[in-house]
Parts: C-alpha cells; structure tokens; sequence
C-alpha cells in the first residue's frame, strides 16, 4: 500500500512540466527596471503562476518577494517589475520560482536555476523620450553621445544603444538599426 502511495505521489510530481528557461546561471538579470522571465510548459500545467524571488541567504534577501500573480502560464514570457524596495543589491544566489499562488509559497510548480543580479551599466545617458530622439538639427552636437532606450526580446534580455558621434550613426544591433533611422527621420524632420 505504501509503495502505491508513493507511485502516485510521483506520478503527481511529474504532472507538473513548467520550466524555467530565462534567467539562467550564465545570464541573469541586473538591478535596474523591469527583468525577463521565460518558461515552458505543457497542457496539463495549471494555466496562471505566481512569479517569486528567493535567495537562501536571509542576510541578501530575507523574505520572498512576490514578483507577479496570476501570470498567464500559455504566455512563454513576462516582464517583472522588481519588488516595492527595489531589486536587491547586486549578488548571487537568487532563483525565480514558479509557485501555484500568493497564499502557497511553497507550493513550486518549477524553480530557476540559481542567477547573479548585477549592477546596471550606468555609463551611458537617455536621451529619448518617448521613442524620438532629442536632438538639434539634423544631427546631435559633435562629440556628444545620445544613448536610446533598452529594448527587450522574448529569447533573452538585451540592450542596444544607438549614439551619434560627429554626425555618424554607430548601430549596435537589428532591432537599434529601426530604431535609428526612425530617430534620424525624427531629427530630420524637426
């Protein structure tokens, strides 16, 4: 009797298929802005999750922090706003759980693997405001950098700058190349 028991105490466990796929131990997030989760699941995942930050080091994170609730599971993906005080200071040890909801902490669905949060790049400016580009004329002053907002994907969190150097265009990336020509057409037309 008992090993039935167990069987489908099991069985049970391995009901539940979500993964996290985003953090990971080689990328994590950093302590500026909204952060990228990724997961998968399968069909008989529950449909909505709440997001938790967890570290076992109570002098880094003492408490968990709710994330989200009722994320929509069938997404693959959110944006997490950190917590009301802010993202803990830059360390390691932190994992995202995917719990069923606020009042079953413990009850984890899937669990990321361990991350580092690290201190955002703050070497460079924003100069955009609402996706367009200040800048005087045709191009921005000489020698002067302006840094465009950080865009975010679905496979992974990243950043892109676009700056203007003595009226040269430096694209970063795909995505910042869009983003430039439209800031270009935007000073042109100003």
């Amino acid at each position: 009797m008992r090993s039935a028991a167990a069987l489908t105490l099991a069985f049970a466990a391995s009901a539940y298929a979500y993964s996290v796929t985003f953090p990971t131990e080689t990328e994590g997030w950093t302590n500026s802005g909204a952060q990228t989760l990724i997961w998968s699941r399968v069909d008989t995942d529950p449909l909505n999750f709440t997001a938790v930050l967890v570290n076992n080091d109570a002098s880094i994170l003492a408490d968990p922090q709710i994330l989200a609730a009722q994320v929509d599971g069938t997404l693959g993906n959110t944006t997490l706003n950190p917590p009301s005080g802010g993202w803990p200071s830059p360390d390691g040890g932190f994992r995202v759980n995917l719990v069923q909801n606020t009042t079953e902490l413990n009850t984890i669905l899937a669990q990321s693997p361990t991350f580092n949060i690290t201190a955002a790049n703050t070497t460079s400016s924003s100069a955009s405001t609402s996706g367009t580009v200040a800048a005087s004329g045709t191009t921005a002053a000489a020698g002067t950098t302006v840094t465009a907002a950080s865009t975010s994907d679905a496979s992974a969190a990243t950043t892109s700058t676009t700056s203007f150097d003595n009226g040269a265009i430096a694209l970063g990336s795909a995505q910042t190349g869009l983003f430039g020509v439209l800031a270009l057409v935007g000073a042109l037309l100003a």
